[in-house]
């Protein structure tokens, strides 16, 4: 597994958490479109701080039940401080890695939310965990596709950080449009009833969730993208970067297309 490329530093879990807040509602019309339901028992893959697999519980309600999976310690010392924190008894955290991973019981369903994007070969593990569900159970991917954020009118700004960040994702060996590949990938697996749904979060010219969100990621991937050539520090120039999107985005009256959020579900034969 392609180690990831953005860290567990408290900081990084910061902003992972925030950016839960922003994929919530996206997340969850994806997950309902794949399948989630009342009761069910889950397998929630790299699972991070448990922003996913706290929504999933929701979902599932009380007579449903979660595994949150995740091989980093620091994430998931995060999520179980945050589970305590909350008094959440239908949810567990377990240290294992989501390409090897195989559970004493099946699961109703298996959901991973950008998570297919940093490993080195999705098809197999999506194959790998058809073990890991019921006959007829549901596997559920959430990726992006970054080739689908533009703004109108176009800024050429936004349009070059996005190319940054589509390099210093592929320098560590990650897909930063996963997303376009779900339906091939979900077709490759033979699982049945295949389907597939991208949506994207529109944002204002008074929007500074978004300026602040996309330098948040660039901070983040700064070393990567730095060290894949595209970039300079001086090109970047971190501390005056929200300040230059936020003044072109109001002056020209832009309005940004977020990054395509996708989901790909389908069913164990």
């Amino acid at each position: 597994m392609t180690k990831y490329a953005l860290g567990s530093a408290e900081t990084e879990i910061a902003r992972l958490r925030a950016q839960a807040v922003l994929m919530a509602e996206p997340t969850a019309v994806l997950l309902q479109r794949g399948g989630i339901a009342s009761g069910m028992r889950v397998l929630d893959l790299g699972c991070g701080p448990g922003d996913v697999s706290f929504q999933i519980a929701d979902m599932v309600g009380p007579d449903g039940s979660v595994v949150g999976l995740d091989r980093d310690a620091a994430q998931l010392a995060a999520a179980n401080t945050r589970r305590h924190e909350r008094g959440i008894t239908t949810v567990e955290f377990v240290q294992g890695d989501a390409r090897t991973f195989v559970a004493d019981r099946l699961f109703d369903a298996v959901v991973c939310r950008l998570l297919l994007m940093h490993l080195p070969r999705p098809a197999e593990a999506l194959a790998h965990h058809l073990q890991n569900l019921r006959p007829g159970g549901t596997f559920i991917a959430v990726d992006y596709d970054t080739s689908g954020a533009h703004a109108c009118p176009e800024m050429p700004l936004y349009s070059q950080v996005t190319t940054w960040l589509q390099a210093g994702f592929r320098h560590v060996g990650a897909e930063p449009n996963m997303g376009l590949r779900l339906p091939e990938l979900f077709e490759r697996a033979n699982l049945d009833g295949v389907g597939t749904l991208g949506l994207q979060l529109f944002a204002g010219p008074g929007d500074r969730w978004a300026v602040s969100y996309i330098v948040d990621v660039v901070r983040a991937l700064q070393n990567h993208i730095l060290a894949s050539g595209v970039a300079t520090e001086r090109d970047m120039d971190l501390d005056t970067l929200e300040q230059r999107l936020e003044t072109q985005m109001q002056e020209d009256r832009a309005v940004w297309a977020m990054p395509t959020i996708v989901g790909g579900w389908g069913r164990r034969p």
